[in-house]
Formats: C-alpha cells, structure tokens, sequence
C-alpha cells in the first residue's frame, strides 16, 4: 500500500466523501450527463467498448435474470450504476499512488470497492485500471 501522511489521508477521505455525496444525489435522479463529468478519459472508453459491456452482461447474474444486455454506457449507468451506487457511503480509501484511490465501503465487516479514483489537478474523477 502506498503511504500518505494522516493530513492527505484526512484531506482526501473527506473530498472523496464529498464527491460521493453529489455523485449519489446525481445518480439517484438519474442524471447520466453530469455522471459522465465526473468520469475520466479511461473509464470513459473502457464502460463505452462493446466488447467490455457484453462481458459485464454475461458475467452478472441479475443481468442475466432479467435478460438485460450492455450495449452502450448509457445502459451501463442505467443497470448497473443506478442500482448499486445511488445511496453508498465511503468507509475508507487506499491510496495505489499518489494520484490514485480506491474507495471502499463496509458491508458485514467485508470492504467492497466502489470506485477507483484519479486526482487531475485539484478535482477527483471516476477512473479505471
């Protein structure tokens, strides 16, 4: 794990929450063009690829339940991004490097990964690696 002082640690926890914050009020309303303003260029191309959507389809069970196929990130944020991330909280994050999070929920004393996070500039964005 990369290690950051308690203040960047600190300083980062609470923009991250805040960000989740927002992020849940606007996924909640279902508000896919301002998500896609806090999405980098990566996550951009990777949750748009075809290839990438059609694998998430066929891997996720409750995708398959209801016959639901990913084609575009539009039906990405409607079936899989409104569901699961409308109302989460972040419980801790962890630093890959300097410009980069994971932050992480607690759901019966087991960390669940929500979002991958990149630093540009001052301003976090949704990321992928």
């Amino acid at each position: 794990m990369f290690q950051v002082s308690e203040e960047k640690y600190t300083t980062s926890l609470k923009e991250i929450r805040d960000l989740v914050d927002r992020l849940n009020a606007t996924i909640s309303s279902k508000d896919i063009e301002e998500w896609k303003n806090h999405l980098d260029s990566t996550y951009l191309k990777k949750y748009s690829d075809a290839v990438f959507l059609k694998a998430v389809s066929n891997d996720s069970a409750v995708l398959k339940q209801y016959s639901i196929r990913l084609k575009t990130l539009k039906d990405y944020f409607e079936w899989v991004v409104v569901p699961s991330r409308s109302k989460v909280m972040v419980d801790e994050i962890r630093f890959v490097d300097e410009e980069r999070v994971e932050a992480y929920t607690l759901i019966k004393n087991q960390k669940i990964l929500l979002y991958q996070l990149k630093l540009y500039g001052k301003e976090w964005k949704i990321s992928f690696w």
